[in-house]
């Protein structure tokens, strides 16, 4: 009994320096980068992305007046001008995170040549007034609806919503299903309460430690723990989305379950879904499968270029046989 308790006393002791360690650490570790840093990052590379911001929701918009100002920070790749415009492949992050998670993808150079990339902070991440939580995802997605008018004359646009980001990204989908025409999820949280949360998040949001909490961890926290409820908020909505999807999943993710992946194919009844469930990985996709993700946006793009390809040749033919017969 007294070698229980020590076992025991020794475990608790164990985990309690490891919490405080992960907190202390947290309070110096910093995942995002600043202007002048993302500007180095891509020094030297031929096609480089450039650093933009806006302000939304500021007085006298006639969209939001009763909303507080927010700053969104986004990143893009130059566009080609003309008919020789590039698709558009919207990259955003979960949590915590910052457009600089996608970083690698902007250095791909097969990527480059097919697409025009954007990354954004998502609201109180980076320096999209970092610190000031959302843990709306209706009003995460109207708080980067300008970049979706952005690109509305793009050819082809495509959103990449990784975790939480993923979140973000079906709400955009439902309010432009004319205007987005692919959706790829990656490892996103899209059912309520098909993800874990963990019993020290309540504890971290307890008024004496929730102080305490490093930001970026306590932005993490205020979303996981309002996640529930804002995936609720837009459950009715998701027979709106009409663009292709593409699901891309660990099947041994223990932090957002593959049972969202099943969820979304029966909510989505007027989209085409393509799952890819990968078995040895957890919620490491990004990380340790980008070349394969960069791989399955290559592909989607290769398929809707053989597509326009093919409604070229049609009308061509077309147009040949109604001059045939006018003659």
């Amino acid at each position: 009994m007294k070698r229980f308790a020590r076992i025991l006393c020794w475990s608790l002791l164990t985990l309690f320096v490891l919490a405080t360690g992960t907190v202390i650490v947290a309070w110096f570790v910093d995942s995002r980068q600043s202007n002048a840093e993302l500007i180095e990052e891509f020094q030297g590379q031929r096609i480089r992305p450039t650093v933009h911001s806006y302000q939304i929701g500021s007085r006298g918009s006639s969209r939001s007046s009763a909303k507080e100002s927010r700053t969104i920070r986004y990143i893009e790749t130059p566009a080609l001008a003309g008919d020789s415009a590039l698709p558009v492949v919207l990259f955003v992050h979960g949590a915590p995170s910052s457009l600089s998670f996608f970083k690698d993808f902007f250095k791909d150079t097969m990527l480059l040549k097919r697409a025009q990339l954007v990354a954004v902070d998502r609201p109180g991440y980076g320096y999209s007034d970092f610190g000031r939580v959302e843990t709306s995802i209706i009003r995460q997605a109207e708080l980067l609806q300008p970049l979706i008018d952005r690109y509305k004359n793009a050819p082809y646009l495509m959103i990449v919503g990784s975790s939480y980001g993923g979140s973000v990204s079906a709400r955009l989908a439902m309010n432009n299903p004319g205007r987005i025409d692919h959706v790829v999820f990656v490892s996103s949280a899209l059912g309520p309460g098909l993800e874990r949360t963990y019993p020290i998040s309540y504890f971290a949001d307890s008024p004496l430690v929730h102080w305490g909490v490093p930001p970026l961890l306590r932005l993490a926290n205020d979303e996981k723990l309002a996640h529930r409820k804002a995936l609720e908020a837009i459950l009715p909505d998701w027979p709106k989305i009409r663009a292709n999807i593409t699901m891309l999943h660990g099947q041994r993710d223990e932090l957002v379950y593959p049972t969202n992946v099943s969820f979304a194919q029966h909510h989505l009844v007027n989209a085409q879904v393509k799952q890819f469930l990968l078995p040895e990985n957890r919620h490491d996709i990004v990380f340790n499968k980008r070349e394969y993700m960069t791989q399955i946006i290559l592909d989607i793009l290769d398929r809707r270029d053989v597509k326009e390809t093919g409604k070229v040749k049609a009308m061509a033919v077309k147009l040949k046989v109604d001059e045939t017969t006018r003659l």
